[in-house]
């Protein structure tokens, strides 16, 4: 009889690699399998190819956004050139004297009108406007590296036929390359840290604008509730009579209401006096600043007179400044024509932040 062979249940080429790995080698579990089926870099893979085609479809957005800068870039920099040229002009004139002079008497009899402008610059000059300074320097070192790259990169002729690669391509290969000369060039930390300092600074902007709207509204409701107590025992029944029937349920809202309107509308009148205050003391600063060291700069004064720890300087800041809320308090903080007209950027600027800090509230 034929003696029965016995047949190996794996493959001889398995066997022969278990044999290599020797008997101390350990065999796959179901475990182990599962584990590396679910490792870091295949989730990354994975998690890539789900967004992959929503980066393509982004692909239309950057070339957009590649022509806008293209386009506008040219006019970016005629602007910084044309403003260079008008500061070199006013050299002679000492403009780093009047400029800020010029701003400090708006300051002093006009600030009030400004509050949530005052508010915000004094909060990032505060906390974040050394940092941003840096973080500007910064981002204008990475913009002009990845400028000499793209540049450097124009002149590629990898193919050898006398044409730059970059004119052989379409619009959307052209963004997308020149997004890679840019991330290869710029370094990324530097990018990051600077985007953090000038984000440091505008969410210290942010909070000191609600907290001041947020003390304003307060103070205005707590102020409301004080007169809705004395209108709601005095007034409310007088309005009451003198309504119609049919509309008299109209009445106690209407009332409750209108006193927490007029409370914050005076919290908001308090808000600006005290912002007057404020900017007529910074202004005066400015403008002693800048008018008396003109005038020591022409001898008309002594150097002493722009000591700003002298008595001189401080009397001139003292005797401006009340000047200037006095002046703006009297007036009601109204601002007179033309510089109602001449402002109204800053106006609208000023609105902007106001509506801005309400939704925010």
């Amino acid at each position: 009889m034929t003696a029965a062979i016995p047949v190996s249940a794996k493959p001889a080429g398995a066997k022969e690699a278990e044999e290599e790995k020797g008997p101390g080698a350990k065999r796959p579990t179901s475990s182990s399998t599962s584990s590396s089926g679910a490792n870091p870099h295949a989730l990354a893979v994975k998690f890539a190819g789900v967004i992959r085609p929503y980066l393509d479809k982004a692909t239309p957005a950057l070339v957009m956004a590649g022509s806008f800068i293209d386009t506008a870039e040219p006019y970016f920099f005629a602007a910084i050139a044309y403003l260079q040229h008008i500061w070199a002009i006013l050299q002679p004139y000492h403009p780093q004297e009047f400029l800020p002079a010029i701003a400090g008497f708006v300051l002093v009899f006009f600030g009030g009108n400004f509050f949530t402008i005052c508010a915000a610059v004094e909060a990032y000059r505060l906390v974040g406007f050394d940092d941003t300074k840096i973080a500007l320097e910064k981002l204008r070192r990475s913009y002009g590296v990845a400028r000499a790259a793209s540049a450097k990169d124009d002149e590629v002729d990898a193919d050898g036929n006398g044409v730059a690669d970059v004119k052989e391509i379409d619009k959307k290969q052209l963004v997308l390359r020149k997004m890679s000369v840019v991330a290869k060039a710029v370094d990324p930390e530097l990018v990051a840290d600077a985007l953090h300092a000038i984000y440091a600074g505008l969410t210290a902007v942010v909070a000191t604008l609600r907290i001041r709207f947020a003390a304003c509204v307060t103070l205005g409701i707590t102020v409301g509730g004080i007169a809705h107590n004395i209108a709601e025992t005095h007034l409310e029944p007088v309005i009451f009579e003198l309504t119609p029937p049919d509309y008299r349920k109209w009445v106690a809202p209407s009332v409750k209401y209108g006193c927490r309107v007029a409370g914050v509308t005076i919290a908001w009148f308090l808000q600006m006096t005290m912002s007057a205050f404020h900017s007529s003391a910074r202004g005066a600063q400015l403008f002693a600043r800048g008018v008396l060291a003109y005038a020591v700069r022409h001898k008309y004064l002594q150097p002493t007179a722009v000591d700003e720890k002298g008595r001189f300087f401080n009397l001139f800041i003292v005797a401006f400044g009340f000047l200037g809320f006095w002046s703006q308090f009297w007036s009601g903080f109204a601002l007179p024509f033309p510089l109602n007209l001449l402002l109204l950027p800053v106006r609208l600027v000023e609105w902007g932040l106001r509506f801005l800090v309400f939704l925010m509230g």
